[in-house]
């Protein structure tokens, strides 16, 4: 069976194998819909994610005077007309930047393949560039790989039409069939793989639409003039007080310091059963589409605690969203439409029992249940949009998950409560949201009360710290501490990535790791599958972007996960207080390209050499003997190579300087003639072809307002190589190396120098927020730092 849902309504369809790729009218708006060709749901592993985070300006950086004359005369000349350049179907994967940056910069590999053969070619289903149809319209569409460059916000509106809103997700999906089509009679592996890098793309871009149908669904919604449920319980933030909104978690566990966990992962759904909240518990189910066949794990007994086999009726249409688990491992609950009825419905089930506890109506006829979760261990919360007939109204709802018994109901605003950006706190008795005006929306689960509105700007801004004053503050995370004491929100602004901590007990925010760059661009290479920010579950720090392990005390990275090789997505880790829980086999491909097949997924845990990390601590805070320490003299040296445009002088300055606020930020002292230098070796070639599309009236044919012009614009990739050297010794003692292809651009003048521009200013940003060690002993028994930890593969 195929699940898929309405593109203007989002109404959830099963159909049978044979529809795929036929046209079907929806039952509910009447809009008519493709269904999914098998091809689609192999694409659905690699992005789970909705593709709506805000776009980031380019990093603010000091300037030479040439430089700065060179900007002014360039802006003098430019016009308004916002230009975008997108590439269509093009995902850079780990192994062929690897090999891609081999090229560049020749090492002992005589089989390495020329960089300007790699950069060169254009996958597509038969060679051909991507159509205008796939440009994104702003950088919110970008996937985890994505190199993002300063993107402005897109507030176009969408028209109420849904033939209107449709018709570009329609010639998306079109061309997600000649793909599909394609991917049936092609046999070489390298078309396959290039194939389906460009269905990647395209999907990228049907959710970055779906996303915005989702934004003009509230939009109506405002547009109706519904009101808010108004309670007497709804306190005003500028005169109430802080109450307490601590909520400690429900289980605690003991976890073992010797683990053996070994969990067959073959035939097994990539959709995880996590909790919202840490959890010993975790569920997995198999592929069976015809039943929701699922067992429960006692992560921290290693022992199965429970198995469920839900049959699934052929009258339903299973909701998209995953089975719910309840933290304490013992409730499973999920969504449906009855087909006769367009009724949505909720069930619950007791894993102890394997017997199903209840099921409910959980609005009227062709309401839609937009999102659902457990809270605590009693209670059902769920989102829902229903019709009426000025447009829609947003409803939050709680049922008690044994008896299905409604308890509340309250309706909000449409701008209140995100779908995308919400929590649940471990306890279950809060929920905070995080809207797109920067502001944080606390909820009183058992009343559906909005306890406080937070200003996140205003809140920041009191901490008094520097970077608590910048006007502009992109989403990147959120998430409880494991004890429910803290809210975490990580945020990207104008030339930075930090992390604030909010205590829940007095309201207060405090500073937790600011690092200068993009930390979100230097960590994407591959990109990763789960959540960007999380507590590592004793509270003594985060892990970043699945990369990067911040020590909360410290406010420094202690150790770093290296991405297993050739992986096109990295998959999720999962924490636990002793280790890390990590897939096996996640490569698709090897080194020269080749499936790899007969794998045997396991699901293992990886210890944190903690002993060895604290030694190294030690050595490093006691400025120990060491060849790289704290506070240490070291120089810089910039090579460049080839370049598209540009002076070779001004470059290397611009390098230079970049490097040395990013070594300072390390507490090192740049210096000339040191023994100890940080070598920059970087070039540019020919990058990804973009099609243009120009920006203008939105229309009832085109929502966004974007028009093709039939022309191509050649970008420019840049390789960098990074490399500590000791020139006493001439040996190298670390180095890291990668690629920046942008897939698109958003540009003033469409021209192939200031695309090189744009890249070279989001090469600059993200060089800030590399990894690059800052301790590296003379001992050999000590390691350096931060410490790279090594995942199975």
């Amino acid at each position: 069976m195929i699940n898929f849902e309405c593109e203007s309504c989002f109404q959830e369809y099963k159909v049978r194998d044979e529809r795929a790729g036929q046209t079907l009218k929806c039952k509910s708006c009447g809009s008519k819909m493709r269904v999914p060709d098998g091809n689609d749901d192999l694409l659905e592993d690699f992005y789970e994610e909705d593709f709506e985070s805000p776009v980031r300006p380019t990093r603010k950086k000091k300037t030479s005077a040439r430089t700065s004359k060179k900007k002014k005369s360039a802006e003098s000349g430019s016009n308004l007309v916002g230009i975008i350049a997108g590439v269509g179907a093009f995902v850079v994967a780990f192994f062929i930047s690897y090999t891609v940056v081999k090229g560049l910069f020749p090492g002992n590999d005589k089989q390495d393949q020329p960089a300007d053969a790699v950069a060169e070619q254009q996958p597509g289903a038969a060679g051909e560039e991507a159509p205008a149809e796939t440009v994104a319209s702003n950088a919110t569409a970008t996937s985890p790989q994505t190199s993002t460059v300063d993107a402005p916000v897109d507030t176009t509106p969408i028209p109420a039409d849904p033939q209107a809103r449709t018709e570009e997700l329609n010639r998306l999906r079109k061309q997600m069939t000649a793909y599909s089509e394609t991917m049936k009679t092609t046999t070489e592996a390298s078309e396959r793989e290039a194939i389906v890098e460009k269905m990647k793309t395209t999907l990228a871009r049907i959710k970055l639409i779906t996303g915005k149908q989702k934004e003009e669904v509230a939009a109506v919604q405002k547009k109706s003039g519904s009101k808010p449920e108004k309670t007497a319980s709804t306190p005003k933030q500028a005169n109430h007080p802080w109450s307490s909104l601590v909520d400690p978690p429900l289980v605690v566990a003991d976890w073992s310091d010797t683990p053996k966990l070994s969990i067959d992962l073959r035939n097994i759904d990539s959709h995880r059963l996590i909790p919202n909240s840490f959890s010993p518990f975790m569920g997995f189910r198999d592929r069976n589409r015809n039943f929701f066949n699922v067992e429960i794990w006692n992560l921290a007994t290693e022992k199965k605690t429970g198995q469920l086999s839900i049959p699934l009726d052929k009258g339903w249409r299973i909701l998209s969203e995953r089975i719910k688990l309840s933290t304490d491992g013992k409730t499973m609950l999920f969504g449906y439409v009855i087909r006769d009825s367009k009724t949505p419905k909720m069930e619950s089930w007791s894993v102890e029992t394997g017997q199903k506890l209840a099921d409910w109506e959980v609005g009227p006829v062709d309401s839609i249940l937009s999102k659902y979760e457990i809270c605590g261990s009693d209670l059902a919360f769920a989102k829902m949009l229903s019709k009426e007939a000025s447009g829609f109204k947003t409803m939050l709802k709680v049922w008690n998950i044994t008896s299905g018994e409604l308890i509340k109901e309250r309706e909000v605003k449409y701008n209140e409560f995100s779908d995308l950006y919400f929590r649940i706190s471990p306890g279950g008795n809060y929920l905070i949201s995080y809207d797109s005006s920067n502001k944080l929306h606390i909820y009183d689960l058992r009343t559906l009360d909005l306890l406080r509105e937070v200003d996140v700007k205003q809140l920041l801004s009191a901490t008094g710290s520097e970077y608590g004053k910048d006007p502009y503050y992109i989403y990147n995370g959120m998430n409880f501490s494991a004890d429910g004491k803290e809210l975490g929100l990580l945020l990207m602004s104008s030339d930075s990535t930090t992390l604030w901590t909010l205590d829940l007990a007095n309201g207060q925010a405090a500073l937790g790791y600011h690092v200068t760059g993009n930390l979100s661009e230097a960590t994407r290479d591959p990109g990763y599958s789960g959540e960007d920010m999380v507590w590592f579950p004793d509270g003594r720090g985060w892990l970043l972007y699945g990369a990067w392990f911040i020590d909360r005390k410290l406010q420094q990275v202690l150790w770093t996960l290296k991405p297993v090789p050739y992986v096109i997505i990295r998959s999720e880790i999962y924490l636990t207080p002793r280790y890390l829980l990590a897939e096996t086999a996640t490569a698709l491909r090897d080194a020269k390209g080749r499936a790899l097949l007969n794998r045997k997924p396991k699901l293992v845990p990886v210890k944190i050499p903690e002993q060895k990390i604290a030694d190294s601590l030690a050595a490093y805070q006691s400025q120990s003997d060491s060849t790289l320490g704290v506070g240490q003299e070291v120089s810089i040296d910039v090579s460049v190579g080839n370049l598209k445009f540009g002076d070779q002088d001004e470059v290397k300055s611009v390098l230079a300087e970049v490097m040395q606020q990013r070594l300072e930020s390390d507490t090192f002292k740049v210096a000339p003639d040191q023994p100890v230098v940080l070598k920059i070796e970087y070039q540019e070639q020919d990058g990804n072809k973009l099609q243009m599309t120009k920006r203008g009236r939105p229309g009832s044919g085109n929502p966004l307002g974007q028009t093709p012009t039939g022309e191509t614009l050649q970008a420019t990739a840049a390789a960098f190589k990074l490399s500590w050297v000791d020139t006493t010794s001439k040996r190298t003692l670390w180095s890291t190396q990668a690629l920046v292809n942008p897939r698109f651009l958003i540009l003033r003048n469409a021209t192939a120098e200031e695309a090189r521009t744009k890249m070279f200013e989001g090469l600059q940003n993200r060089l800030m927020a590399e990894s690059i060690p800052y301790f590296i002993p003379r001992d050999k028994k000590l390691s350096s730092l931060p410490l790279e930890i090594d995942l199975p593969d």
